[in-house]
């Protein structure tokens, strides 16, 4: 009998294109490997991911860009635990607040994914703690 060591997945959401996403991540040994499947509109799916340590050393953030050609962009953000909230800030003006996925303890940070429509672009992401007040990007 085969033994299934896919991870189970931690969320699922829609992009703001109305794409609908799957992320699994799985920890192990000081390292963190993030996935996510992208499933659009159009019934085309596409996977995307990181593997490494949780953060760069001093850091409070670290990204991911994925892409499958002409398809959405896809954006994976690990942040530290003192981050309480995630504002993704998109070409077209719009502001996404991002749902941090995953524990902390578990993981070493938590997880955010955004998926957009490619004909936008990702001007600026905001880290908030506790209070809503903005968060440098390193620690």
């Amino acid at each position: 009998m085969a033994v299934d060591n896919t991870p189970s997945p931690l969320a699922t959401g829609f992009g703001t294109g109305g794409e609908q996403w799957v992320l699994t991540a799985h920890p192990d040994r000081g390292r963190l490997r993030v996935m996510v499947r992208v499933t659009e509109g159009n019934g085309n799916t596409w996977t995307s991911g990181s593997g490494g340590r949780p953060l760069p050393p001093g850091q409070r953030i670290a990204t991911f860009v994925g892409r499958s050609g002409p398809s959405a962009h896809l954006v994976i953000v690990r942040v530290a635990p003192d981050v309480r909230a995630v504002v993704a800030t998109l070409s077209d003006g719009s502001r996404e607040d991002l749902r941090l996925h995953g524990d902390a303890g578990l993981l070493g940070v938590r997880i955010a994914v955004l998926v957009y429509p490619a004909e936008l672009d990702l001007h600026r992401l905001e880290m908030l703690d506790q209070q809503g007040n903005e968060l440098p990007d390193t620690i």
